[in-house]
């Protein structure tokens, strides 16, 4: 019975983190199309390079999320409610701190930044923008993000992903509304901030209700000062996503910053459908690692890692083939820059692919708590995504960054798989290269197959949605030929746990 409930909320979270992104992905495409329409491609730049601006403040967190999630595990499977109080208690201070200290971090922004880049618009209209993003961000650290992480590694995933489908259903909305109505950009972010209030006041009356939280409990230091452990990881995560933009900020121009935030809509979409998929298995995988199930983790691994491997290649091929053709009609009538970027598309999906490939290899060692352990090499990586963005920007502009991605992106794709191979599950790493090879045969038999069928000629929506069946259908057969072959006997035992026999 323990066991079909489990299985039961982790397809339930599943289901609603999946949900989760292709909502936000939906909307991630309607508002930007809204904004470069409206206000132009500089705007656009100067809104996701601020964005970018603002999230350096993560830093200063050292991984923290990380770290409390694998730290709570235990407690909650336990129901140790005073040592989940502690933790509780300790990370919400944290929070409240960093808080105080982003509010300083905007003011110095507000007024740098509008010294120091670039572009047509007025100091007051950069600075004010700048606290008007800020508003969302803040409003996380004070008051939501420790109930969030507290909810998750309780396995309520879906209801967190339930309150953040309403906020950016409500948010996409409101900005259809505005710049119809009221077409600026100060009063469209401001509408946005004011609406992600809802996620702040929904997990505090929730956790009130349904949870046994101490208040006046001893604040447990040891879950926060393990911090640093993670504060590798999280540096390595902060520079995959948003180095490139801060560079092109800098070295370049807004005008290649919009081009490289609309392309990294797609690729992020992509990424955000492969993790979602992961984060409603990963506080099951969590749980199963307090117990100790090192059994059950090996059994469950090879599917793990199936399933994401191979959705992984599928969406990417195909995000791959119709991505340029995509952003040329995204993009359409705008002629205040080029947007016909296939090098730079192709660069960005292979980079974002070998993020998703590593998500088994990386969540098994997150679960586990081996923060410190494999801090160092996401430190390599972070340099090499820096250095190599460095010297190739200047002469290669959004090349560059791109490359950066992808050569930092394959290092620590490598040291992931070799690590697993030598701690937690001590698997032979051929059985990665196998799997890995043969998907990556079936992307350049696609790549191949459509440059010679298939041609994308007139930039209009519907040859293009013909495009995209056209290549879908490619891809999808190539793939079902290759699992036919090579992992017949893994798709009839994934089938197996899903519909299971009647006898």
């Amino acid at each position: 019975m323990n066991n079909k409930k489990t299985k039961n909320i982790t397809l339930i979270n599943t289901i609603f983190s999946l949900l989760l992104q292709i909502v936000t992905i939906i909307s991630g495409f309607i508002i930007p199309r809204l904004i470069l329409k409206t206000f132009g491609s500089d705007v656009n730049g100067l809104v996701s390079s601020l964005n970018q601006f603002l999230s350096y403040i993560s830093l200063i967190e050292g991984g923290l999320t990380g770290v409390v999630l694998a730290s709570l595990y235990k407690p909650l499977e336990e129901k140790n409610y005073n040592k989940v109080s502690g933790i509780v208690k300790a990370t919400n201070k944290f929070f409240k701190k960093l808080a105080i200290i982003f509010l300083v971090y905007t003011l110095f922004l507000s007024i740098i930044y509008p010294i120091v880049v670039t572009s047509s618009f007025s100091f007051e209209f950069i600075c004010s923008l700048t606290w008007i993003l800020s508003i969302n961000l803040f409003m996380q650290y004070f008051f939501s993000l420790t109930w969030r992480i507290l909810l998750q590694a309780d396995k309520k995933v879906a209801l967190v992903s339930i309150v953040q489908i309403i906020c950016i259903i409500l948010n996409t909305i409101s900005v259809v509304i505005l710049i119809n109505i009221f077409p600026d950009i100060h009063v469209v972010k401001l509408a946005t901030a004011i609406i992600y209030l809802i996620q702040p006041i929904t997990f505090n009356i929730y956790i009130e209700k349904h949870f046994d939280i101490t208040k006046n409990v001893k604040p447990d230091k040891e879950a926060i000062s393990q911090r640093w452990n993670g504060f590798g990881i999280n540096t390595a995560a902060f520079i995959h996503n948003n180095t490139d933009i801060i560079l092109l900020t800098i070295l370049t121009n807004l005008k290649d910053v919009s081009i490289y935030s609309i392309y990294y809509l797609v690729v992020n979409g992509l990424k955000s459908l492969i993790t979602s998929i992961s984060a409603g298995i990963v506080p099951t995988l969590g749980h199963s690692l307090a117990r100790d199930d090192k059994e059950t983790i090996n059994k469950f691994f090879n599917k793990y890692e199936f399933i994401i491997l191979l959705i992984t290649f599928i969406f990417f091929t195909i995000g791959g083939l119709l991505i340029t053709p995509f952003v040329q009609i995204y993009t359409y009538g705008i002629n205040d820059t080029n947007y016909y970027q296939p090098i730079f598309g192709w660069l960005m999906i292979i980079a974002e692919m070998l993020y998703c490939i590593r998500e088994p290899y990386l969540q098994v060692a997150y679960s586990s708590n081996k923060f410190k352990e494999i801090s160092k090499y996401a430190y390599i990586e972070a340099g090499l995504n820096i250095a190599i963005s460095l010297l190739l920007v200047p002469k290669f502009g959004i090349i560059g960054v791109a490359v950066g991605t992808l050569v930092a992106m394959a290092y620590r794709t490598g040291f992931h798989i070799w690590y697993l191979k030598n701690n937690i599950l001590n698997r032979k790493i051929k059985h990665s290269i196998k799997i890995i090879s043969i998907f990556a045969m079936g992307l350049i038999i696609s790549v191949i197959l459509s440059n010679i069928l298939f041609k994308f000629i007139d930039v209009n929506v519907i040859s293009w949605i013909v495009y995209a069946i056209k290549n879908s259908i490619l891809v999808l057969l190539i793939y079902f030929i290759i699992i036919i072959i090579f992992y017949k006997d893994i798709v009839k035992e994934i089938i197996n746990k899903i519909i299971p026999s009647r006898h």
